[in-house]
């Protein structure tokens, strides 16, 4: 077999056969053998060795290599059994990049900035711009926005599948890992205004996975409460799946319009977040009275929806809210001192969906 064969194939499974960007990636995490072994998957480890010619032992420490790497995902991870290639670019992505714990066993520090200089040039000259055209052609969004718990906690008729704290009580195993997208712009010195990088919540077999591959750390109900506080405090947004479900989904993306594989290239390219989230059933008001006129919710807001204006009567300019672009996350509530923002549901209970439509969230 002809290793550039073995590049190029894996490259178009993921619609990228003709990236020269992407084979840079793949060079990068693969030598040729192994690309030659998982460009075979899933085949067994015995039916590997036979048609490449290698001992059973090197085949299986290879493939072990490509599994702490995230470049295959076996069917059982306890027994490693059943591998195969990664099945999108979002997963790759994901799981070459959040390597929590496993960073100085892996690569050693330079190597470990060149991983994410390739996935940084690859994602913002030829990914993310297909990913603006896939969300566009949605025919309804695949996620929602969930509020920060503390901003509607004394609304009535909260649902439990937009409670935070019901969403992580229905998961059986929890994970916090490190946010690839975050992760790779702090490395390289890019802005990010948010604190840190440790804070995607994986759960059940997302949960499972960076647990035995080692780049999660396990979390009690109240551990995970307590870094959803932080979260929220931090101004990051929470999206779930766009129906009633309090189960199926691997990961809770914490986001920002910095970092964000979703959020970022649909800003960077003036397109609609519309397209992927859907608002909450609330939205920030404000009462002009209390407003002091600090601008702490305008700093606040990703979404661009709060602005000062000039009231009648009053010397200072007073924050408004646009119902418009308001999504309905409540960061902006948390900070507010002077209590002047406060939430209220606008919408009814059925502008939750009851079932999904698709498979979410569309990752690419």
């Amino acid at each position: 077999m002809s290793t550039p064969d073995s590049y190029t194939e894996l490259a178009k499974r993921h619609g990228y056969s003709e990236s020269i960007r992407y084979r840079h990636i793949l060079e990068f995490l693969m030598t040729p053998p192994q690309a030659d072994l998982v460009v075979l998957l899933p085949e067994k480890p015995e039916v590997l060795a036979a048609k490449l010619n290698l001992p059973l032992d090197k085949v299986i420490s290879e493939l072990e290599a490509l599994f702490l790497k995230g470049v295959v995902f076996p069917k059982n991870f306890q027994t490693r059994e059943n591998p195969r290639f990664a099945r999108s670019v979002g997963q790759f992505h994901d799981a070459t990049q959040s390597i929590l714990n496993l960073e100085e066993k892996i690569y050693n520090s330079e190597d470990r900035k060149e991983l994410y200089r390739l996935w940084e040039d690859f994602c913002e000259n030829e990914w993310y711009h297909n990913q603006v055209k896939r969300f566009n052609g949605l025919e309804r969004p695949p996620t929602r926005v969930i509020p920060a718990y503390a901003s509607i906690k004394d609304l009535p008729d909260i649902q439990p599948y937009e409670d935070m704290r019901e969403i992580i009580k229905a998961q059986k195993v929890k994970t916090v890992n490190s946010c690839s997208c975050r992760k790779r712009r702090n490395t390289l010195g890019l802005t990010c205004e948010h604190s840190h990088d440790v804070n995607c919540l994986q759960f059940n077999r997302g949960a499972e996975y960076a647990l035995v591959r080692g780049t999660g750390r396990e979390l009690t109900d109240e551990e995970a409460m307590k870094l959803v506080d932080e979260i929220e405090q931090d101004g990051l947004v929470h999206n779930w799946r766009n129906d009633r479900g309090m189960t199926g989904m691997t990961v809770m993306c914490n986001c920002c319009i910095d970092c964000c594989m979703i959020w970022h290239p649909v800003d960077t390219h003036q397109s609609d977040i519309g397209k992927m989230w859907k608002k909450s059933r609330f939205q920030a008001e404000v009462n002009q009275d209390l407003c002091n006129g600090c601008q702490t919710c305008v700093e606040r807001c990703m979404f661009d929806a709060i602005e000062m204006t000039k009231v009648s009567g009053s010397k200072k300019l007073k924050s408004t809210v646009d119902p418009e672009k308001c999504f309905g996350c409540g960061v902006c509530v948390l900070k507010c001192e002077q209590q002047a923002l406060k939430m209220k549901t606008v919408r009814p209970p059925e502008h939750i969906p009851k079932v999904a439509a698709g498979n979410a969230p569309v990752l690419g």
